[in-house]
């Protein structure tokens, strides 16, 4: 397949950028700097290599529709900002996106997001949100609940990783998925998450929600 991965320098990205070149897909890394690129991802630009660049910043709407003309079988987001942070750059990032997927005819998105987005919620799982949402990682949650509602409403094919505390750490491998939250800290590592969304990209079993990701 032929995609494109915002904030492809990020934790969670390099690990999609990555993993998708491992898997056989056509990568583009939009990026502000090419230089922030690290290790096999910077190893595989160039004549011959698996990865294209795209310099331009997500939050210029000309340059991510510029971006996205060519055409992509699927549109990846992973672009965030420390849970502890008042930021918009996940729902303003998304916008942009959105927008320029509708003018240029690419319909399948795929991103990151959190547990607090999910659709479905045991009582502890509402209680568990609840409780975040009265401390400073109430601010994200803002963030990708707007994120959330673009999507909503865009009329694309969409996917959404719904992480707890992405914890730097390796590829365990293995990690549960689920539609329901039961509550309770969760816990993954940004390998396993790019795992999941590169599943996605051909599996397809999750079209149209939030699935929780966590071990």
């Amino acid at each position: 397949m032929n995609i494109i991965v915002f904030g492809a320098t990020g934790r969670v990205g390099a690990c999609i950028v990555e993993q998708a070149v491992q898997a056989g897909h056509r990568v583009t890394a939009f990026v502000r700097n090419s230089r922030s690129l690290k290790g096999s991802v910077q190893s595989s630009i160039g004549i011959g290599g698996q990865v294209a660049v795209e310099e331009g910043n997500v939050l210029d709407p000309s340059a991510v529709r510029a971006a996205l003309q060519p055409g992509f079988d699927a549109v990846i987001n992973a672009i965030g900002e420390s849970g502890l942070k008042r930021s918009t750059i996940v729902t303003d990032s998304v916008t942009n996106i959105v927008a320029a997927m509708q003018a240029t005819g690419n319909r399948r998105f795929l991103g990151v997001s959190g547990t607090a987005e999910m659709a479905q919620m045991t009582s502890l799982g509402k209680l568990t949100i609840a409780i975040l949402r009265m401390t400073p990682v109430a601010h994200a949650i803002r963030d990708h609940d707007g994120a959330l509602a673009r999507l909503k409403v865009s009329g694309l094919r969409w996917m959404l990783a719904g992480c707890g505390y992405i914890k730097t750490g390796p590829r365990i491998g293995h990690y549960r998925t689920s539609l329901i939250l039961e509550g309770g800290f969760k816990i993954i590592h940004p390998p396993d998450v790019a795992d999941l969304i590169v599943r996605e990209l051909t599996e397809e079993k999750y079209t149209g929600n939030v699935v929780g990701i966590w071990y």
